[in-house]
C-alpha cells in the first residue's frame, strides 16, 4: 500500500494520475489556511510536499516505502546513501 510519499514520489517523476497531479498543485499552491484545510483529508500528501519543499530531499525519502520502484532512482538522481 502506497502512503502520501509514495504519492508525491511518483507525482515528481510523472506517475501519478490526474487526480494526484491536480491534489498536490493545489497543496503548492495553497496558501496557510488552506493548506491546513488540504491536510485535513490529505495529511500524508501535505506533509509530503512540506518536508520535500522545506526540510529536503534526504528527509523525504526517509519517508518513502523502502521497496517504492521509483526509491532507488531518487535516491541516485540526489546522491543520497
Amino acid at each position: 500500500m502506497t502512503n502520501g510519499f509514495d504519492k508525491y514520489l511518483e507525482y515528481q517523476y510523472r506517475w501519478s494520475g490526474d487526480f494526484y497531479q491536480i491534489l498536490f498543485q493545489a497543496i503548492q499552491q495553497a496558501d496557510t489556511k488552506n493548506s491546513a484545510r488540504l491536510a485535513q483529508g490529505f495529511p500524508e500528501e501535505v506533509e509530503a510536499y512540506h518536508i520535500w519543499a522545506h526540510v529536503g530531499v534526504e528527509e523525504f525519502a526517509q519517508h518513502c516505502s523502502q521497496d517504492h520502484p521509483l526509491l532507488a532512482r531518487l535516491k541516485e538522481e540526489y546522491a543520497l546513501s
